[in-house]
């Protein structure tokens, strides 16, 4: 009889083979090769009639294939055998495809059979067609990463018409906010000369085009017009009237008329004024900057004096005007939070969760549009939580953990921002409550955080590709309540309190942590060289981490010693902290934080509703 293994010997095999305890004391081992044997066994019988039952007809040509296999990844294949099923009598099944090229098809095949997929910027539209007419999605989401990664000024423009075509709807994000921060290398482009009038009026009407001057979008729709004057001057009138007129200098028309006779004609067709007539209110409300603002979003929270709850949203603009930051009211959500989400996604805020007034868990969630400063309500999670993570890819939030009014949670839900419907995540592998959460290169970062009276300096990552958690090096302060965030290959963990220790000291002291920055290349983490984030004292919480520019701004009561701040810049090229200029003393704590695109146009308004507006001469 073979000698039965030790206690020992079975926990060595089990973690070996990957075996999960069973019913009966029993162990379920798995095979991490398993999937891809069985896929390279499959691929070597492509081209072997025995296994192939169906073909796909390709122009004219019939490629062999496995019925059962295609039907498992392409819905679209799955539809039409369960339609017009196979007959048995012999006769080979076909399926005829129309609008994809038989090279595509092959690729595509391919894909399937092995995962992979060979992409180029030659092939990637017949591909990203392909993927769509077979539906599948995990390709087209290959595809996305690939064009994503193509976007310059010179094809920005028609990659985002191509996303919209297709539903790549986060590659149409990312591309029409390269066409808004590029716009003045884009409208050299032959793509942007060549433009139908209805598309450059589209084009020109967007408020957040990064020039700086209204005179820029005037020169480049001039530009467009002489491309080829005779066929466009009907569309004269049409094009201009997506330029912000009144906002350009009647003295730059002046010149240009001297210059450039199109623009005498442009200004008799158009009836636009060479002289400043306007003055007082008139004067104010046209003055319109085109462009946007990278704005520090507070949302919700609690009043620092009754500690309630609120509903609350402010912004502050750090780059818009450095010389006099203030926090300017948004319109408020429809429901009071504290301990809730906040994330930026696509131009838009989302608050989910967290408790009201009542001290009830919410499930609900809403959406911040800052083009009309409006919210809207969200569907709702499937379980009411509050003090989890939440963070944004590519169209997708992820909310990880936290606990409702009764425990601590390990599950975890995502939201397509695009179809408003949740589905579930894998679960988180260790409980971390008030844990702090970030995204790095398209992977989810969970780091501290505490669970049944400890504290960990753990972190795991997340890959969305293979909904894997794995654990990283850990921090190298163990703590909770902290923030953190991605910004490039960089990963930052800022405050966060734990137990004060060493001798004499009262128990239950707290101090604040350190912070923190990972590199995935040298994959360990390194305190930053300037620590003065704020004091080292229980006194010192941090809401939020908000990167713009070259520089995170840290949110939240810091006691630097003297003072408190409410908001902090620390520069990542020089590794130093900076006070931001005085702001006025907060009524609110505990807020959720973001960072968001505002249009320049409509923070002025909001500023001139305030009474906060201050001119800024176009340069």
């Amino acid at each position: 009889m073979a000698k039965q293994p030790g206690a020992a010997e079975a926990a060595a095999a089990a973690s070996a083979g990957g075996a999960a305890a069973g019913e009966g004391g029993s162990s379920l081992f798995s095979d991490p090769q398993h999937s891809r044997k069985l896929l390279k066994n499959l691929r070597s019988f492509r081209e072997d009639p025995i296994f192939c039952d169906s073909a796909l007809v390709v122009d004219g040509a019939e490629i062999p294939v496995q019925r059962n296999l295609l039907a498992a990844v392409s819905p679209y294949i799955r539809t039409k055998f369960n339609y017009s099923p196979p007959k048995n009598n012999g006769t080979v099944f076909k399926i005829t495809l129309e609008g994809v090229g038989l090279s595509v098809i092959h690729e595509i095949l391919e894909y399937i059979y092995t995962g992979e997929v060979r992409l180029s910027e030659e092939t990637i539209q017949d591909m990203v067609q392909g993927a769509d007419l077979l539906l599948l999605t995990d390709l087209k989401a290959l595809c996305c990463d690939f064009l994503e990664g193509c976007i310059v000024a010179e094809n920005c423009i028609g990659i985002r018409d191509f996303a919209l075509h297709y539903s790549l709807l986060h590659v149409h994000h990312v591309a029409t906010e390269f066409l808004e921060t590029h716009f003045r290398d884009v409208c050299g482009t032959d793509e942007f000369l060549e433009l139908s009038a209805s598309k450059l009026r589209e084009i020109m009407s967007l408020e957040k085009l990064n020039v700086g001057n209204e005179r820029y979008v005037f020169e480049a729709v001039l530009q467009w017009l002489k491309r080829d004057l005779e066929e466009r001057k009907v569309h004269m009138k049409e094009v201009m009237a997506a330029v912000w007129l009144d906002t350009l200098d009647p003295h730059f028309l002046q010149e240009q008329m001297l210059r450039e006779p199109l623009v005498r004609v442009i200004i008799q067709e158009c009836a636009i004024p060479l002289t400043e007539t306007r003055s007082g209110e008139a004067l104010l409300s046209s003055f319109r900057p085109r462009g946007y603002s990278e704005c520090i979003v507070t949302v919700g929270g609690e009043e620092r004096s009754s500690r309630k709850p609120t509903a609350a949203v402010r912004c502050m603009c750090p780059l818009y005007d450095p010389n006099r930051q203030l926090w300017i009211d948004l319109a408020p959500m429809g429901t009071a939070r504290v301990n809730h989400g906040v994330v930026s996604a696509e131009g838009s805020i989302f608050a989910i969760g967290g408790s009201d007034g009542d001290s009830s868990v919410l499930s609900s969630g809403e959406k911040y549009n800052p083009d009309n400063n409006s919210w809207t309500a969200i569907a709702p999670m499937r379980e009411a939580r509050m003090n989890f993570g939440i963070v944004h890819i590519d169209g997708i939030l992820y909310v990880i953990g936290g606990e409702d009014e009764t425990s601590e949670l390990l599950s975890g839900e995502t939201y397509d921002i695009y179809t408003d419907t949740w589905s579930l995540l894998p679960d988180i592998t260790i409980l971390r409550k008030i844990g702090c959460y970030a995204v790095m290169r398209k992977k989810i970062y969970a780091m501290g955080g505490g669970s049944y009276g400890k504290l960990f300096e753990s972190a795991e990552c997340y890959d969305p590709k293979t909904q894997q958690w794995t654990a990283i090096c850990p921090l190298k302060e163990r703590r909770f309540g902290a923030v953190a965030c991605g910004v490039g290959q960089e990963l930052y963990v800022f405050g966060g309190v734990r137990r004060k220790e060493g001798e004499n000291v009262p128990e239950g002291q707290m101090v604040t942590c350190k912070s923190e920055m990972y590199h995935d290349q040298v994959k360990r983490w390194t305190y930053l060289t300037d620590q003065m984030l704020s004091v080292q004292s229980a006194a010192s919480f941090v809401y939020g981490a908000v990167p713009i520019g070259a520089s995170i701004y840290l949110v939240g009561d810091l006691d630097t010693g003297t003072q408190y701040d409410f908001v902090r810049e620390y520069r990542r090229n020089t590794g130093t902290w900076h006070h931001t200029k005085p702001l006025l003393p907060s009524d609110l704590r505990r807020t959720g934080c973001a960072a968001l695109r505002i249009a320049n146009c409509r923070l002025f308004k909001l500023q001139m509703e305030q009474g906060l507006f201050r001119i800024r001469v176009p340069r």
